[in-house]
C-alpha cells in the first residue's frame, strides 16, 4: 500500500500557535473590551487592531502552508486540523476587529 507519511513541519506548527498569543494580548490590552480602559489610547484601541490584522495575516499564511505541505495521498488529518485552526483564528480576529471598532470608534 502506497502511503506518504508526513508530519507537519516545525515552522507550520509554530505558525499555528502564533495567532493565539496575539489574540490573548488583544483581550488583555482592551481589558476585556472595557468601555473605559485604563491604558492610553494607542495601547487600548490602536494596537489591538494592528495585532488583529497581524493575526489574520499569520493565520492565512498558516492555512496556505498547511495546504502546501498536505500529502497527495495518505493520512492528512493533522493538516486538516491545522487548516481548521487557521480558519478559526481568522474568524476570531475578525470578531475582535468588529468588537474594537464598535466599542471604541463608533458613537
Amino acid at each position: 500500500m502506497l502511503e506518504e507519511r508526513k508530519r507537519p513541519s516545525s515552522v507550520l506548527l509554530a505558525m499555528t500557535i502564533a495567532p493565539a498569543p496575539l489574540l490573548l494580548l488583544i483581550w488583555f490590552l482592551t481589558e476585556g473590551f472595557s468601555l473605559r480602559p485604563s491604558l492610553p489610547h494607542i495601547f487600548s484601541k490602536i494596537a489591538p487592531m494592528v495585532l488583529a490584522i497581524l493575526s489574520i495575516i499569520i493565520a492565512i499564511f498558516t492555512f496556505n502552508l498547511a495546504k502546501d505541505e498536505e500529502p497527495e495521498w495518505g493520512p492528512a488529518l493533522p493538516f486538516k486540523v491545522i487548516e481548521g485552526a487557521a480558519i478559526a483564528y481568522v474568524v476570531l480576529a475578525v470578531i475582535f476587529l468588529l468588537l474594537i471598532a464598535s466599542t471604541y470608534f463608533l458613537p
